[in-house]
């Protein structure tokens, strides 16, 4: 079917399709959510356990070690990590991509519920969740009051919470810092040994006596009775007078004659500061697949009616997400504004019409708009990566227009009518429109292939580009004969021009004189070259051969980091560290942070031993320094706080995030990974092109070991796990039981009086139970030893593990040259011993990954594109003269990437992918015509001049439309767009190398191409 025929025969109907395609355009963009990035669905799960009190390597032996076993017989498990902490074990399962999340997840529940029957009972109820890479919180509120600790918390947590977590979308809020209100009962040792009485005993009667406790029911013939007792302790005094025992079988004993009952509040495990004052921090998170944006404005609505209902309570806010993601959006949507206005510009001075101009660059609405149609099916949102695809598609949705508006200019030259011109002209270029759109959309195809992190952020890229192709293919092929027709205008040399056209004549006329003598120029150097197809084969081979060695001094890096005015600064005191005097460490850094100007604000969270300090810049206007230079500022303030261990890096919520480079240490037997692992910690902080290097391993914290005497424990009666309860009670406290007041439960934690807590210092007075109730002095069953466990455990595959990490220098050769480091110490240095093995984790993982796949999608994009070319042309051999002009365009970028100091970074990897494509643009064009002029009789030398000459000004035309396009993204505007540089020099470099080379390269190439044809056709002859 002759689709311009069809446009120019019926009008109305093309007209018809333009309009449908915008208003549903227009609606179909009021549905697409805005994020920062595409929805990434990784099937990792995790599985939270909570053993309060007991030291990471009892974590490791009672909690993580039976779950890991339960777990790793689940099919399609591709990784099992575990860190056991104090009181806590985190074990993540990571699935191959193929996995069905839901399947994973059931699974992970059956084998947990299974492990449960292997792990103590005192372990709290096991977490599991799914792990979302956008599972982070959209906003951090902080709040401030003159409320006591526990009323602040109570009202924090029953009050703002519960209204904040009401606003639509929100999917959860968690509160860091502060302390909930609990009930102490503490025991006195000395009252409990004169009546026989051991801690667990009393616990366990506090917990029977607060208990609800359904009785049942009977049924009757009319309806059902059902019987409970109520037990709930709602008063101190209830608390007090619970009877624990009976002396003489007579007298009661109340819990008043042993303890005394106070109230308190928790241990202090966390606490928060907003600018040095105390603060609670509620970090916020939407619901998976909801509008970040919008969920955000609705909690900020939310908080400023909170601000007026409690105006003594002050709010704040940071690490606002929303506003990352309107600040990218933005800077993205003003790069395509401008590069739209570029490109019209480009058409303009090319063609010389304004009314040219406008049939041309119609394409870029409609496609666009047409472009939110099939984003809105495919259920895309607005994110970067599918604003990128449009700020690249730009150039390339009105190249196909200029190919066919500048062909039926050239037929109107001729003498033809505006009908007959767009019929013909559209009819000459139809093949070659058709070859440089899929040989773009071909490009894409293997994305499908490409598995992991890149795959799902490249595939809404991917598809985004080849939605807008698609609509503008439509558009070239009809919309545009179809304006040209009716309203292209008849060709008159002698008309005279419109008022605009007489204030852009001198330019536009300028312009068309240089066009005139580029063309000579171009024709005479090309006849010349022509002659010669051998030497200028030999110039190219040499100039793509010297790109190669640039390409090997270019940084390489994942994600390269983004100038948001945000970081975080963690230390860690020795272990054992009290907590008062890690509040005084954060006091003073927080008071020498925001001492400089540009600081905005701090906010930090302390734990017992480690510090996180959140800092936010002033905007980049108000400051001279940018963040990765500020942040090495800071790395030299912070020098005499150096033995807190100070690391400044990128900013990542509180519990989250990955740095630049780590990677992993694991083996069987622990001490040899651990030793192994500070050999090439020692190494790696010797390599210039990383900052603050970091080892999971930690000193030990101080620990006290209860070691059971066999034979004394087993003639005085004593039970271990009933020793290890009793010991529980008496240092952590038991949590059994809970009091009520005002609808608000608290716990009520059962433990011994402060002094009589540390088993250590009071070894020789402890009394436990034997199984028949009597107590035996802890010193006869059992001995007692002074030592250091390790504070971290890490493990990987069932392996214990040790990972290494650190953020790569600014002015560093990036994260790819750490890895070929790290290669060699392995190599030459540290040879790895039997048993241990090496692996990269996090964004080094993900950079291993790209680099992997991306030479798959590549190669395979080479191989769609040949098929692509041999169908359209019927031919195996003339393709590759197309194809030629691949290095040609790799040469450039990686020259452009070079001269601006850009990495080859995730982005860089994205303009590659695409530079693939288009470069075959001008050679189709060129070839193209040159292979209609020889089917006429023309020889191929004269036809390859011939088609040099027609094709110059539309190879120039769509080359520097799609370089004004994405100019705005090389050059980034803002600090924010400035991540995304590199994937427009790439273009940009691999463009016009590739241009000026194909000009030249392949007409040589093709002559030797030909010569091959006509020789195989002989010899078939």
């Amino acid at each position: 079917m002759n689709l311009a025929k069809l446009s120019i025969q019926r009008p109305v109907f093309i007209a018809c399709t333009v309009i449908l395609i915008v208003v549903v355009g227009l609606v179909s963009f009021g549905k697409l959510g805005v994020e920062n990035f595409p929805d990434m669905n990784i099937p990792t799960i995790s599985v939270s356990v909570t053993y309060p009190g007991a030291a990471p390597n009892e974590i490791e032996t009672l909690v993580a070690k039976p779950i890991e076993d339960e777990l790793s017989t689940i099919s399609g498990l591709k990784k099992i990590r575990s860190i056991c902490n104090e009181g806590s074990a985190v074990i993540v399962a990571e699935f191959t991509s193929e996995t069905v999340i839901s399947y994973a997840e059931q699974q992970i529940r059956d084998k947990v519920a299974f492990a449960k029957k292997k792990i103590p009972a005192e372990v709290d109820e096991p977490v599991i969740k799914r792990l979302d890479p956008a599972d982070q919180p959209i906003l951090s509120i902080s709040i401030q009051s003159e409320l006591d600790d526990n009323e602040f918390y109570d009202f924090a947590s029953e009050t703002i919470k519960q209204r904040l977590i009401s606003v639509s979308n929100v999917g959860s809020i968690d509160i860091i810092g502060g302390r909930k209100k609990e009930i102490w009962v503490e025991l006195d040792r000395n009252k409990l040994k004169s009546r026989n009485l051991s801690a667990s005993q009393v616990s366990q009667k506090i917990a029977a006596g607060g208990a609800n406790i359904p009785a049942g029911k009977i049924r009757g013939e009319q309806s059902d009775l059902s019987f409970r007792t109520i037990n709930e302790y709602r008063s101190f005094d209830e608390i007090r007078n619970v009877p624990i025992s009976f002396m003489n079988n007579e007298i009661p004993v109340q819990l008043s004659d042993v303890a005394r009952v106070v109230e308190a509040s928790e241990e202090v495990t966390s606490l928060a500061y907003w600018n040095g004052k105390p603060a609670l921090f509620l970090l916020v998170y939407k619901q998976s697949g909801s509008n970040s944006v919008q969920v955000a404005e609705s909690v900020k609505k939310k908080v400023s009616d909170l601000q007026k209902e409690f105006p003594n309570v002050t709010f704040d806010y940071y690490n606002d997400s929303s506003k990352v993601v309107k600040d990218n959006v933005w800077d993205v949507e003003e790069s395509i504004y401008i590069g739209i206005a570029l490109t019209i510009i480009v058409v303009l001075f090319f063609l010389g019409s304004v009314r040219s101009t406008l049939i041309t660059g119609l394409a870029l609405p409609t496609s666009l708009l047409g472009s939110f149609i099939l984003m809105n099916l495919a259920g895309f949102t607005i994110n970067q990566m599918t604003l990128l695809a449009m700020s690249l598609a730009v150039g390339l949705l009105i190249d196909d227009a200029i190919v066919v508006r500048e062909n039926i200019h050239r037929h109107k030259e001729m003498g033809k009518d505006s009908k007959q011109a767009a019929l013909d002209g559209t009819k000459e270029v139809t093949l070659a429109v058709l070859a440089t759109t899929f040989a773009i959309l071909a490009v894409f195809g293997p994305i499908a292939f490409i598995d992991g992190v890149i795959g799902q952020i490249l595939r809404p890229f991917g598809l985004t580009v080849c939605f807008a192709l698609l609509i503008s293919l439509y558009d070239a092929l009809t919309i545009a004969p179809m304006m040209s027709a009716y309203f292209g205008g008849e060709h008159d040399p002698n008309k005279v021009p419109g008022r605009i056209e007489k204030i852009l004549s001198v330019p536009l006329r300028a312009f068309d004189k240089f066009q005139d003598k580029l063309t000579n120029v171009y024709v005479k150097t090309l006849e010349v070259s022509t002659k010669h197809p051998l030497f200028v084969l030999a110039i190219a081979v040499f100039i793509f051969v010297s790109s190669i060695f640039i390409s090997k001094t270019l940084k390489s890096e994942f994600i390269p980091t983004q100038d948001l005015g945000q970081f975080t600064v963690t230390f860690e005191l020795p272990p054992g560290a009290s907590v008062d005097a890690t509040k005084e460490l954060n006091e003073k850094v927080s008071n020498l942070l925001r001492s400089q100007k540009e600081v905005y604000l701090t906010a930090g969270y302390v734990k017992q031993n480690k510090i996180d300090i959140y800092v936010e810049l002033v905007s980049s206007k108000q400051r001279k320094l940018n963040t990765p230079q500020f942040k090495e500022y800071t790395r030299k303030e912070l020098v005499p706080y150096s033995y807190a261990k100070p690391i400044v890096k990128n900013f990542d919520a509180i519990g989250g995030g990955q740095r630049s480079f780590s990677f992993v240490i694991t083996g069987n037997d622990a001490e040899k990974v651990e030793s192994y692992s500070k050999l090439v910690f020692e190494k790696i902080k010797k390599i210039p092109d990383l900052t603050d290097p970091d080892i999971s391993l930690r000193e030990g914290a101080p620990e006290f070991k209860i070691v059971p005497k066999g034979d004394q424990i087993v003639k005085l009666g004593v039970n271990p796990q009933s020793l290890g309860k009793e010991l529980r009670t008496i240092v952590e406290g038991d949590t059994s039981a809970v009091f009520r007041e005002k609808n608000l439960e608290y716990d009520i934690r059962v433990r011994m009086l402060d002094d009589q807590r540390n088993i250590e210092k009071n070894f020789s007075q402890v009394v436990v139970p034997n199984i028949n109730g009597y107590l035996v002095p802890l010193s006869l069953v059992t001995s007692g030893v002074s030592t250091t466990g390790p504070a971290t455990i890490q493990r990987q595959n069932r392996s214990r593990s040790v990972e290494i990490s650190a953020d790569t220098n600014p002015n560093g050769r990036g994260s790819g040259y750490a890895m070929t480091e790290l290669q060699r110490i392995l190599k030459e240095d540290l040879p790895l011993p039997e048993g241990i093995k090496v692996s990269y984790s996090g964004q080094t993982e993900n950079l291993e990954s790209t680099g992997k796949n991306m030479a798959i999608a590549l190669g395979l994009g080479v191989v769609f594109i040949y098929l692509v070319l041999a169908s359209l042309y019927e031919s195996f051999i003339i393709p590759i003269s197309i194809l030629v002009v691949i290095p040609l365009a790799m040469t450039g970028a990686f020259w452009g990437l070079f001269l601006t100091g850009k990495a080859m970074d995730i982005f860089a990897n994205i303009g590659m992918i695409l530079l693939f494509g288009l470069a075959t643009k001008n050679s189709i064009l060129l070839i193209d015509f040159a292979k209609d002029l020889q089917n006429t009789g023309v020889d191929t030398r004269t036809a390859l001049i011939e088609a040099g000459r027609a094709r110059l000004r539309p190879i120039l035309m769509t080359s520097i439309a799609l370089i004004a396009g994405m100019l705005p993204v090389a050059i980034g505007l803002n600090e924010a767009s400035k991540q995304r540089t590199s994937m427009g020099v790439t273009v940009i470099g691999g463009l016009i190398s590739s241009t000026i080379l194909t000009l030249y390269v392949i007409p040589a190439v093709y002559q030797y191409i030909t010569r091959l044809i006509d020789s195989m056709s002989k010899k078939k002859k």
